[in-house]
């Protein structure tokens, strides 16, 4: 995702980010590489100096650079594959060229072939990085459509064409059989129309996302380089008297530089967005925020961020910190904490006048009617505030389980499903347990109806993983409130330590002398945790497990309870 100025404050004026130091670097070496390799080739190629490994290995360097920074700059994962493909498939020609050049000998039946072969990469760069381009100004989640891809049907069956052109001649026509002199044919115009058509969809896409300012002030670089190859390639059957940029770069060299350097002046010109700026572009902003990491130093801060101290933020990691006309609020992330200050100037001001209007009433005589409603109504807020962090914590580890559950989704689907039931069950779970404690905590019973309301809805969640269930509960029936959560609670615990065992579940409650639960299970299980028995027995009843033709009866009795 893209930050947008209007999002966190970038104040007007400001112009772009600047280019953050590593891409700097990475820049002023790549470009220093690149013209190494090129100065040395041009005063090496009329020697008999073997070289063109090592300026090989200089500009695989190149590319692997340029590889590990597009994926590290760009959010989208299909680019960023798209642009890995880019870049192997630079290196592979790269490899290629130089053991054609150095191994193989010049003007054999291997050199033509792979000559031929040079043309794969030619044609597929162009339109993988086109592809690439689609995804500028598209979400983090978007997808090309699959339909794009029939477009290499086409780019490989023409570079099949050249690949076989000793079969037809349709690529080249040769002289006299020599390699020297040939002419070009239908096949080699084909592959520079896709060269062509790809670099101006390329510009084509970017310019549809830029502005007609940020047009005008940035086009001329990317222009400069689409000049450059466009001269390059011109003049490139000028073998008499070659420019000097040619003596410099190979033909797969250059064609393979003039597609990284087209792709990183629009990142610099930042016609083609991409995260690497996003601390700068905070630090210029106006938001009064920033991150710190775990020992709590600052990390990153909005440039009219006010400074914290360190006591206040550990205090604020623990609760809001009031300082003057600010607040400070912090949330942990991950490797530190978030921290941000919020202006309350205009609630004091409203305090204030709420004050006055406070003062007024004591004089109007009006305030003890005011002050008992506002004491009514905080007692009624104290007390939903104690049931509300009653049940927070009850049903803290249910939380904890499902938020761990949410948190480690497996990437495959059949995983994920599983996880996902799972965490239906939870969910469900909490929702009912927290329907029930609501209850107890308007009075000290509850009607048996709720308990198979509960369990039913339960049993329909086991059913997405394959377990039928099947409940007996009698309804109008005033059960205590804790023996209901309890009842509730034990059915929930045998299912989930069951759930991967068995395939049906069966319920039934029985008033007609005390309380009767029983859970019976297809499987063969220990269902029940070691402080179920004590919690039954703090209840005024008991637990027993049964294991009998392979099910598994968990039956709780409690003969005192009270049932009406």
């Amino acid at each position: 995702m893209y930050f947008l100025p209007e999002a966190i404050g970038l104040r007007k004026g400001s112009g772009y980010v600047p280019i953050n130091r590593k891409h700097r670097i990475e820049l002023i070496f790549g470009m220093s590489a690149v013209l190494v390799a090129g100065m040395a080739s041009a005063v090496l190629d009329k020697t008999n100096i073997s070289y063109h490994c090592p300026l090989s290995l200089l500009l695989l360097m190149v590319y692997l650079m340029w590889l590990f920074a597009s994926r590290r700059r760009f959010p989208q994962k299909d680019m960023r594959r798209i642009l890995t493909v880019s870049a192997v498939l630079m290196m592979l020609w790269n490899i290629v060229d130089t053991i054609n050049t150095e191994f193989i000998t010049a003007g054999s039946d291997l050199s033509r072939q792979i000559w031929y072969w040079y043309y794969l990469p030619m044609v597929m760069l162009p339109m993988l990085l086109m592809m690439a381009a689609f995804y500028i100004g598209r979400t983090d989640s978007y997808e090309l459509p699959r339909k794009w891809f029939i477009t290499f049907i086409p780019v490989l069956g023409l570079a099949v064409g050249i690949g076989t052109n000793d079969l037809h001649q349709l690529a080249f026509e040769f002289e006299n059989s020599s390699m020297k002199r040939y002419r070009y044919g239908p096949l080699y115009y084909c592959a520079i129309g896709i060269l062509v058509f790809s670099v101006v969809g390329i510009l084509f896409k970017t310019l549809r996302s830029c502005s007609k300012r940020q047009f005008s002030r940035s086009f001329m670089l990317p222009a400069a380089i689409t000049a450059l190859g466009g001269i390059y390639f011109i003049s490139y059957r000028n073998t008499d008297d070659p420019l000097l940029f040619q003596r410099m770069y190979d033909f797969p060299d250059f064609t393979c530089l003039f597609f990284v350097c087209f792709w990183e002046s629009l990142v610099i010109t930042h016609m083609l967005p991409s995260n690497a700026d996003h601390k700068e572009f905070f630090r210029a902003s106006s938001i009064s925020a920033g991150l710190v990491d775990d020992d709590l130093e600052i990390y990153l801060r909005g440039e009219n961020s006010p400074m914290p101290t360190k006591e206040q933020l550990i205090e604020a990691c623990e609760q809001e910190v009031l300082s003057g006309s600010k607040v400070l609020k912090a949330q942990p992330v991950m490797g530190g904490y978030f921290y941000w200050f919020e202006d309350i100037s205009e609630l004091q001001k409203l305090n204030m006048r709420l004050e006055e209007t406070r003062s007024y009433l004591e004089e109007e005589h009006v305030m003890l009617d005011t002050a008992n409603k506002l004491e009514e109504s905080r007692r009624r807020t104290a007390e939903q505030n104690k049931l509300y962090d009653s049940i927070s914590k009850r049903l803290n580890p249910e939380f904890e389980s499902l938020s761990k559950l949410l948190n480690e989704l497996p990437a495959d689907e059949d995983g994920f499903r599983a996880v996902m039931k799972r965490a239906a069950i939870d969910g469900v779970f909490i929702k009912r347990c927290s329907n029930l404690l609501l209850l107890a905590g308007s009075g000290d019973y509850i009607d048996s109806g709720e308990l198979g309301l509960s369990v039913g809805e339960s049993l329909g969640y086991l059913e997405l993983s394959d377990i039928w269930g099947q409940a007996d509960i009698p309804k109008g029936r005033e059960l205590p409130a804790e023996t209901v959560l309890f009842m509730y609670e034990l059915f929930i615990g045998a299912a989930k330590s069951a759930i991967d065992d068995m395939h049906a579940v069966m319920v039934t409650l029985s008033l007609d002398d005390g309380i009767d639960f029983r859970i019976e299970l297809d499987c063969e299980c220990q269902p029940v945790k070691a402080d179920a028995f004590s919690r039954a027995q703090e209840l005024g009843g008991s637990i027993e497990i049964v294991h009998e033709d392979g099910s598994t009866y968990v039956i709780f009795k409690a003969k005192e309870a009270a049932v009406s």
